[in-house]
């Protein structure tokens, strides 16, 4: 995540399909950043965020996606 940088991305079914999201993911709540190499799927009404990178993938609780973004920054996922 160090050299990464997560940029907003308009999240749709063929996004979140071609990221390995589920279309549960698809929520009016939603919220994704994206990078060459990892991103960070966060809803806003469930509390949860998504993060994947080199075929690893992690969910976690979440009171914000700069919460969300913070823990992955620090390596604080799990």
């Amino acid at each position: 995540m160090k050299n990464s940088k997560l940029k907003p991305c308009r999240l749709s079914a063929s996004v979140a399909n071609l990221l390995g999201l589920p279309a549960a993911a698809l929520t009016p709540g939603a919220q994704l950043l994206i990078s060459d190499t990892e991103h960070l799927w966060f809803d806003s009404v469930a509390g949860v965020a998504i993060w994947q990178r080199e075929g690893l993938q992690q969910g976690f609780p979440a009171d914000s996606l700069e919460e969300a973004l913070a823990r992955v920054r620090c390596d604080n996922v799990g």
